[in-house]
């Protein structure tokens, strides 16, 4: 996978002049936490703050385009409602399986809920789970590191 280099900025209104230099290191490790947290920034990335009376700014080294793949469990429903009472898929589920474009060889009844196991590298449905996963966890990472809890 190809890394580059990440400088976001952001443009805010008049900021306190005594707190600039807490504000752009706070705003700087925030984002680079939460990119290291999502898989997106290498653990030897360096940050470097920036501040200004009208802007703040970040800029993290060896940051990653797509975050590699990891396997996720997606739940379906309660098992009282997925499973009958010898353990095979009730039409209901079968029902949700289908629509999902999935067979029950994918389930996994972990007590309460039946979820459905995705692997990485698959094709149809499941890598496009794995795919809306993925956009899921980075819009998270990004309003996570853009409202900073500053205090």
């Amino acid at each position: 996978m190809s890394s580059k280099n990440l400088l976001v900025e952001l443009f805010v209104e008049e900021l306190p002049p005594k707190a600039l230099k807490k504000l752009g290191e706070v705003f700087a490790q925030t984002l680079a936490q939460a990119l290291k947290n999502a898989g997106l920034a290498a653990s030897t990335a360096a940050i470097t703050p920036y501040a200004s009376p009208r802007r703040l700014a970040a800029h993290v080294t060896v940051v990653l385009s797509v975050a590699a793949d990891k396997a996720v469990a997606q739940k379906l429903m309660p098992v009282a409602v997925g499973l009958d009472a010898s353990g095979n898929a009730t039409p209901a589920l079968l029902k949700k399986l289908a629509a999902l474009g999935a067979d029950a060889a994918t389930l996994v009844a972990p007590g309460v809920a039946v979820q459905r196991r995705v692997t990485p590298g698959g094709a149809g449905p499941a890598a496009v789970t794995v795919q809306l996963e993925r956009f899921r966890q980075r819009l998270a990472v990004w309003r996570e590191a853009v409202t900073p809890d500053v205090r």
